[in-house]
């Protein structure tokens, strides 16, 4: 009557959010993604000597962090 429950417990995991921390490829620097473009271009932010610069660079061109 008080025992353990045969139910099984459902669990539920929250939606993922998707990444925006990259490397590029090319010197492994870490990179945020900002914005697909279309064409397979993306706009990405890098901090570099104390300033932070935006560039366009290819999908191919970067990788999750």
């Amino acid at each position: 009557m008080f025992g353990k429950s045969k139910r099984p417990t459902v669990t539920t995991i929250p939606a993922a959010q998707p990444s925006t921390q990259y490397r590029l490829k090319r010197t492994g620097q870490q990179v945020t993604l900002l914005e697909h473009l279309g064409g397979g271009e993306v706009r990405i932010a890098m901090d570099t000597d104390d300033m932070l610069r935006d560039d366009i660079v290819s999908i191919a061109d970067i990788t999750p962090a």
